[in-house]
């Protein structure tokens, strides 16, 4: 059973990706003073593997850097938009190495709840199996962020393992935190 049906059928991600209630857009810098506001918000960035963001400034320097590695090819990264709104959600991204990719995201607390999550990283996840090349697609998450794990079982992927004491979650604290694993293969 396929988590969603789109058909992608190209090895280059698509600069936008329309689903039913959100649309994929390849993110610019434009987009720096919405993301702000989503990646200061510390209820958001709790689990993050990176800290909350400071500025505008830094926003737009980790956009830049977002549309370097897209033009490398090394990471695509789009802005979530609610097609009812147009307003932006959040991001999802995905890295291909080899045979191999993983994906990420995260939403604004005002996107929470209403399965957008869901359907951004379905559409990511759905293009990624079009492409016979690659056998595996995982992502990580910490083992205490619940939502974020139903989401992956929710678009296909399964449990695989704990990494215990794996990851470090600046905004939680020093420590590093177990880390769970999920992954498709072919």
């Amino acid at each position: 059973m396929q988590p969603c049906a789109y058909d992608f059928l190209m090895k280059r991600p698509p600069e936008s990706i329309d689903g039913k209630r959100v649309r994929l857009r390849r993110a610019t810098v434009d987009d720096a003073p919405a993301l702000f506001l989503a990646a200061a918000d510390p209820e958001v960035m709790h689990y993050m593997t990176w800290a909350a963001q400071s500025s505008d400034d830094e926003t737009r320097a980790h956009l830049e850097a977002a549309m370097r590695r897209w033009d490398e090819g090394s990471e695509y990264q789009w802005i979530i938009e609610e097609r009812a709104s147009s307003l932006l959600a959040g991001t999802v991204s995905c890295r291909i190495q080899d045979d191999a990719a993983d994906i990420g995201y995260f939403l604004a607390r005002a996107h929470w709840g209403k399965g957008l999550a869901r359907e951004a990283a379905c559409l990511v996840v759905h293009f990624l199996k079009a492409q016979t090349d690659i056998v595996r697609i995982w992502a990580t998450v910490d083992a205490e962020n619940l939502r974020s794990q139903q989401v992956l079982e929710h678009i296909g992927l399964h449990y695989e393992t704990t990494l215990f004491k794996a990851t470090q979650r600046p905004n939680i604290g020093p420590a590093p935190r177990d880390t769970v694993v999920y992954a498709w293969c072919r």
